[in-house]
């Protein structure tokens, strides 16, 4: 089983906070994630099925646009 978790850590204490988890020996691999780094799997098979055009995109409409938004 694979769980993420998200910490808020203080630049000082960041090699700290690596070195225990990396000490805990059920933890495998302790890595920092760049705050704009998409990490949904769903989300990035997606975005590889459309660069290797395995998938189209869904023509849409402003309005229908705006009505996904709002719901």
């Amino acid at each position: 089983m694979k769980y993420t978790i998200e910490l808020d850590i203080p630049e000082s204490k960041i090699s700290f906070v690596e070195e225990f988890f990396k000490s805990i020996a059920f933890i495998k691999k302790v890595k920092a994630m760049p705050a704009n780094e998409i990490t949904n799997s769903k989300l990035l098979k997606s975005i590889e099925d459309y660069e290797t055009n395995k998938l189209q995109p869904t023509p849409l409409n402003l309005k229908e646009l705006k009505e996904l938004i709002d719901a």
